[in-house]
């Protein structure tokens, strides 16, 4: 059940974690060097690029869009009602403001570019934090939240791990052919968390939160 005070306090919990993921990366603190341990150890692994470039994709903006977009709005458009294809704009809304002013203000550079296994800060530069999977967490989990609603508690949960699954497995990938360090990809989950439980809070305090199938 999405109360109000567990949806209040998720957006508080995970904009703390986003805090001190940033001042970590910013003071290059000890989550550095956890970062530049995890790429060597990614190297190490010697995964297919070929694979894990396509499993990452499922995190890839224009993907997500091309089919949650005609399925949300052709739910508006069915029950005749803004609610299904406006709360994604606005998580889509949300999820990219935050995550693109975070990436201009840090400037870290991707794996593959950094020198010798140091990171790098470059303006411009946006590797942190992941917009894979912020996308993931936000965009799928808003997809998943509306169309079951009116579910039953336990499937409900079933269809949240299947999106937490995805999301992991968007920046598994992402470290195994190295194009974020792990920190990227945590403050890209927790991002995505705070732009879809704030929606979804939205909704609540709105009274518009009901089951999909009582709306008309």
């Amino acid at each position: 059940m999405f109360t109000p005070r567990r949806l209040y306090g998720t957006c508080a919990g995970l904009t703390i974690l986003v805090a001190v993921l940033t001042q970590q990366v910013v003071s290059e603190g000890w989550l550095n060097n956890f970062d530049i341990d995890a790429i060597k150890s990614s190297r190490r692994i010697g995964a297919s690029n070929l694979f894990f470039s396509i499993t990452v994709a499922l995190g890839l903006r224009g993907l997500i869009l091309a089919i949650c977009l005609p399925l949300l709005g052709w739910l508006s458009w069915k029950k005749k009602s803004w609610i299904p294809v406006g709360g994604f704009l606005l998580v889509l809304l949300f999820e990219t403001g935050l995550a693109g002013a975070l990436k201009m203000a840090v400037g870290r550079s991707f794996p593959y570019e950094a020198q010798r296994g140091h990171l790098m800060y470059n303006p411009g530069e946006l590797a942190f934090p992941s917009g894979h999977t912020t996308n993931a967490v936000a965009l799928w989990g808003y997809t998943a939240w509306y169309l079951t609603r009116g579910w039953s508690r336990v499937q409900r949960a079933r269809v949240g791990i299947g999106v937490a699954f995805v999301a992991a497995e968007v920046a598994v990938s992402s470290w195994l052919i190295r194009t974020h360090w792990p920190t990227d990809t945590v403050c890209g989950f927790a991002l995505g968390g705070i732009a879809l439980a704030a929606v979804v809070s939205l909704y609540t305090a709105l009274g518009l939160n009901q089951p999909a199938t009582s709306e008309h």
